[in-house]
């Protein structure tokens, strides 16, 4: 007769099993939290980035509690195609599970759509989508190769907001740069020139830019990126892409003062005045 396999009986304390730690056990959880699979230069990193998180603002007036009733993941359409959940995130930040965190920052808080769906839906009222800005944010301040990685096919999209104010030019809406969009795209970058000169609002009517910026706009508006801290943050994920925009700061920077500067002198000549900045 064969002798009946024995069953495992588990502990009533829930911390035996917990497949979110190597370490199995009843191992209280300030103990548990010191417990790093991290190397120390990461986990020193790791506890610089979250101890700014949370020195952030904004990070008590999103973050307010925690059911655990799971309504942020059920209506996470991220959450319906990757190994990614919004809850899973506000239980870390709870908990201060550094290791965690970091891991979830370096791998999964890209995946967010931005939907805001668990933001509305949370009975707690947690700014959840917020809280993953700041994790994004901070990802970018602290050079993060996770952040690295996401902006790299993103650098002309960069290049015209903080040079023309503009997301997207015309001529960007190609088949190769959106695979995902089917054939349509195609039809739609075939006719490009067609359709911009048909659109009858003041756009000068070309697909390589979006608007006409004067060039003391495009001034002003690249100095508020500097001044907010946009250009540093930049600096650390795309070395090239900020010495080139700085570059081209410097230049109009240096031609709008000297216009203003003969304009005080009354040596200004109507004809020196630029059309726009792409006279540069």
């Amino acid at each position: 007769m064969a002798q009946a396999k024995s069953i495992l009986q588990l502990p009533d304390d829930p911390r035996f099993l917990d497949m979110a730690y190597e370490v199995q056990g009843a191992v209280p959880e300030e103990d548990r939290n010191l417990l790093s699979n991290l190397s120390p230069q990461d986990r020193e990193t790791a506890i610089k980035f979250w101890q700014a998180v949370k020195s952030d603002f904004r990070y008590d007036e999103y973050l307010r509690g925690c059911l655990n009733c799971g309504v942020c993941t059920s209506g996470c359409p991220a959450a319906k195609f990757y190994d990614f959940g919004p809850r899973e995130m506000i239980q870390y930040m709870m908990r201060d599970e550094v290791d965690k965190i970091w891991e979830f920052t370096n791998k999964k808080v890209w995946a967010c759509v931005q939907c805001y769906t668990c933001s509305m839906r949370c009975p707690f009222n947690n700014e959840i989508a917020g809280l993953i800005m700041l994790l994004r944010e901070y990802s970018v301040q602290f050079a993060l190769p996770s952040a690295k990685e996401i902006l790299a096919p993103y650098r002309r999209v960069l290049y015209t907001v903080l040079t023309m104010g503009n997301q997207v030019t015309p001529d960007m809406i190609q088949p190769d740069a959106f695979p995902d969009w089917g054939p349509q795209a195609v039809e739609e970058s075939k006719n490009m020139d067609v359709y911009r000169k048909a659109i009858p609002v003041d756009l000068m009517q070309r697909t390589d830019i979006g608007w006409h910026p004067s060039l003391q706009t495009a001034v002003e508006m690249m100095t508020i990126m500097i001044e907010s801290g946009v250009m540093d943050s930049l600096r650390g994920v795309d070395k090239d892409l900020y010495d080139m925009i700085m570059d081209i700061y410097e230049d109009r920077k240096s031609q709008l003062e000297e216009i203003k500067e003969k304009w005080q002198k009354g040596e200004l000549d109507e004809n020196e005045l630029p059309d726009s900045w792409l006279d540069l």
